[in-house]
């Protein structure tokens, strides 16, 4: 039982933030499919959020997330930029949308890939019109997909450039 003890404490502490080799793997193979996985594995283990607690409420924002993966992901090599669509005015209904662009580098040709995540999970499902609801709604991120958008990582930049944030 002793030795237990330190396994369960040490363990945790072993494992890393972000996995650099999984995403170095899949960067390097051009395969969207694996960058594709990578993301969607990151988004589901960030998809809590953070809680912002006022006076007279708390609610749970995920701008801090997307910063942290953007940056994470602007510290690896072969990455030329990314961004995720913070200046952008949008519409406040819920659940909202974000993505997050990358532009890097392989065999010799820059590739660009946009992922999109939602911000929250309603908790009804669809049964041919009808909305039951079988749980309630959580304010957790769920990966919805990727794609190709050539030029969303510079709009992005110019659009935050303009804001001047």
């Amino acid at each position: 039982m002793r030795a237990l003890l330190p396994f369960l404490v040490l363990v945790p502490l072993a494992a890393p933030a972000q996995h650099l080799q999984r995403f170095q793997q899949a960067l390097s193979s051009n395969n969207e499919k694996a960058l594709d996985r990578w993301m969607g594995k990151e988004i589901h283990r960030l998809r809590k959020g953070h809680l912002v607690t006022t006076a007279s409420t708390s609610y749970i924002i995920h701008h801090p997330t997307y910063d942290s993966l953007v940056a994470f992901l602007l510290r690896q090599p072969g990455v030329d930029d990314a961004a995720w669509d913070k200046c952008i005015g949008k519409i406040a209904i819920w659940p909202g949308q974000s993505t997050i662009g990358l532009r890097w580098y392989a065999h010799g040709q820059l590739f660009e890939r946009c992922w999109t995540v939602q911000e929250g999970i309603p908790g009804t499902i669809d049964l041919a019109g009808w909305r039951p609801r079988i749980r309630k709604d959580r304010q957790h991120l769920k990966y919805l997909g990727g794609a190709d958008r050539p030029g969303f990582v510079y709009e992005q930049r110019s659009r935050c450039a303009r804001a001047g944030r």
